[in-house]
């Protein structure tokens, strides 16, 4: 925004990498205090303790007076985001309806698009209102989300699984029979799912206390493990992680500099990205895992070609209609990677993981993704300055 860049005097290179990167150092360490919190006060005040962590920050970065306490609030946020990054997913899942948990566990980051789209919105919005608060006024906005998901998770259950693992058994059942069943306890699938948790727990309580070790002891645990860590590097390492967070100068080195038309892109791009993903969400229980993961990485590696090429010619002519052929190709590139990318790799973490692991997995999961993704984001803006499209 310019009213950003005039107040923050335009950072580039590293200054932008380290503004960027602010946001996710902290999750690499607060996703395992989000399992300490997960584990031991249940999931829905993990989530709740951590949304108020994230209105917190999204405050002080309202109001932030310098380039220190602007990524002070990024910070603040970023260790919410982190925590309830594993308390989340996991909820989801286990108190959700056993039909819809497919389709609910890979809708929870494809609704991630919705705030995007908002958010592009309100930046649009910001463009028009003078002063400071034209970036204010949109970081000011960023309190509605974790506001309303501190409201929800006040008003949802706890988690079945989590309560009877503490010796709530009876409340666990009256949440299964409330709403798997309309409120009949005597529900076959009550019956059978209370049956099927509690023998899961003491199967999981007899073998041993569970710890982050527990990844390396079995030969199914390692391959969770390794399932797991490449599925959380894949969010940010497929070269997404560079068109979402720096699209503004990805744009501009193909000559669209126009910051409304930025936005504009910017916003058709999460509607884009929305609509695709809610369709993978919906049919990829149809479709399967791995054809959707192998159709995936392979449009996305021929679109990145397409858009290189293209970035590359622009560069070297400076026709504006190579330029703008981009534009569709980022589009293209996006589809692909809604294909499986956006709705499966948190959901299927958490459908391989055991419950004595899966909030510690969960926790790995999100310590990792955060790592790759703070990488990214130092580097890229260097990267961006030093060879552009190359």
């Amino acid at each position: 925004m310019p009213s950003w860049q005039k107040y923050f005097e335009s950072p580039t290179g590293a200054l932008l990498g380290i503004y960027a990167a602010s946001f996710f150092l902290p999750s690499i360490f607060t996703a395992f205090i989000g399992d300490y919190i997960s584990t031991r006060l249940g999931r829905r005040w993990c989530i709740i303790i951590a949304n108020i962590i994230i209105s917190i920050g999204s405050l002080v970065n309202t109001f932030a007076n310098s380039a220190g306490m602007w990524c002070g609030g990024r910070v603040i946020m970023g260790a919410g985001v982190g925590m309830v990054k594993v308390a989340a997913p996991v909820l989801i899942q286990e108190i959700a309806h056993p039909r819809l948990r497919p389709i609910l566990g890979s809708c929870y980051q494809t609704f991630a698009y919705i705030g995007t789209f908002f958010a592009a919105l309100m930046t649009f919005a910001g463009l028009y209102v003078p002063g400071d608060w034209g970036w204010r006024f949109p970081s000011l906005l960023q309190i509605i989300g974790p506001v309303i998901v501190i409201i929800v998770a006040l008003l949802c259950p706890e988690s079945p699984r989590w309560l009877i693992k503490n010796g709530q058994r009876e409340q666990a059942h009256n949440i299964l029979a409330e709403f798997h069943a309309n409120g009949d306890k005597d529900d076959a699938l009550v019956q059978l799912e209370m049956g099927e948790i509690s023998d899961a727990i003491e199967r999981e309580t007899f073998q041993s206390k569970a710890s982050f070790l527990d990844f390396v002891r079995t030969p199914g645990n390692r391959r969770r493990l390794v399932a797991l860590v490449a599925l959380a590097c894949s969010l940010n390492w497929m070269g997404n992680g560079i068109i979402s967070y720096f699209l503004s100068p990805i744009l501009r080195s193909v000559g669209v500099t126009a910051p409304v038309q930025i936005t504009l892109i910017n916003a058709g791009l999460a509607l884009w990205n929305l609509i695709l993903a809610g369709i993978a969400a919906v049919y990829c229980d149809k479709a399967g895992r791995r054809p959707l993961f192998l159709g995936s990485v392979a449009g996305m590696f021929c679109s990145y070609i397409v858009v290189m090429g293209l970035s590359a010619g622009f560069a070297h002519t400076n026709q504006g209609s190579m330029g703008i052929a981009v534009i569709p190709f980022l589009f293209i590139y996006f589809g692909f990677y809604d294909m499986a990318f956006t709705p499966l790799p948190i959901a299927y973490t958490v459908e391989i993981l055991p419950f004595s692991i899966r909030s510690k997995g969960m926790a790995l999961f999100t310590s990792t993704a955060t790592l790759g993704n703070a990488f990214n984001q130092f580097v890229n803006p260097i990267a961006l300055n030093a060879i552009a499209w190359r």
